[in-house]
C-alpha cells in the first residue's frame, strides 16, 4: 500500500513505505506519521505561519483570483497543499475575506474624512457599534489617543458629509460636542495589503 503524505513545513508530497523518511526544518515524517509538529495544536499567530503561508498571503493580496494551479506553479507545490493551507487560514480568520477593493472617488464618493469623537465611557462600545452600522463609515475604532472613537467616513461631497455628521453622528446619545473632522485632500497611499516577511 502506498501512503501519500504532504509535509506541513515544505509542502512537498511523499509516497511513504516502510523505510521512507523525510526531514524538513525540525519536522519528520516516517511511516505516515508526522513527528515534532505541534502546528495543528497551536493558535495561528505570526510564529505559526511559516514561510510558505507568507508567500501565499503575499500573492493573494496582489491577486485573490489566482487559481490554485497557478499558485502551485509559482510556489512549486501541489495544488492540494495550497488549497489546504488557504482553507486553514480562512478557518482561522487570518484571511478575513476576498473581494474587490474599489476607489471611492471613481464611483462618486469625492469626500473622505477622519472624524475624532469624545464619548461617554460607559456608552463607548454601543456608540462605536452604532457608528459602524452606517454605510458611510469605512473604519470605526476605539482609540487610546486624543479621541475616544475614530471613524473614517466617505461621502458624495462636503454637504453630504456634514449632513451625515449632524443628523446621524451628533444625535447619538453619549457623544460629546467636541467633534474633530479632518478631510482628505490628496491621497498618496491607500491599501489593505500587509507585506508579510
Amino acid at each position: 500500500m502506498i501512503i501519500i503524505v504532504t509535509c506541513p513545513k515544505c509542502g512537498e508530497e511523499y509516497s511513504l513505505g516502510r523505510k521512507i523518511y523525510h526531514s524538513c526544518e525540525g519536522f519528520s515524517i516516517e511511516h505516515g506519521v508526522i513527528f515534532n509538529d505541534d502546528r495543528e495544536n497551536r493558535p495561528w499567530n505570526c510564529q505559526s505561519i511559516d514561510k510558505i503561508d507568507k508567500k501565499i498571503l503575499n500573492i493573494l493580496q496582489i491577486n485573490d483570483k489566482i487559481s490554485y494551479r497557478e499558485l502551485s506553479e509559482k510556489l512549486k507545490l501541489a495544488a492540494s497543499t495550497i488549497h489546504n493551507r488557504v482553507k486553514k487560514m480562512i478557518e482561522e480568520e487570518i484571511i478575513k475575506q476576498f473581494g474587490a477593493i474599489i476607489d471611492p472617488v471613481k464611483i462618486g464618493y469625492n469626500t473622505i474624512a477622519i472624524v475624532g469623537l469624545s464619548v461617554d465611557p460607559i456608552k463607548m462600545n454601543d456608540i462605536a457599534e452604532k457608528i459602524a452600522s452606517y454605510n458611510e463609515t469605512q473604519l470605526v475604532a476605539i482609540s487610546s489617543g486624543d479621541h475616544d472613537i475614530i471613524a473614517q467616513i466617505i461621502a458624495k461631497d462636503e454637504k453630504s458629509l456634514w449632513n451625515f455628521i449632524n443628523i446621524k453622528i451628533k444625535t447619538i446619545n453619549g457623544i460629546k460636542p467636541q467633534i474633530h473632522v479632518s478631510n482628505f485632500l490628496d491621497i498618496y497611499k491607500s491599501t489593505q495589503s500587509i507585506k508579510i516577511v
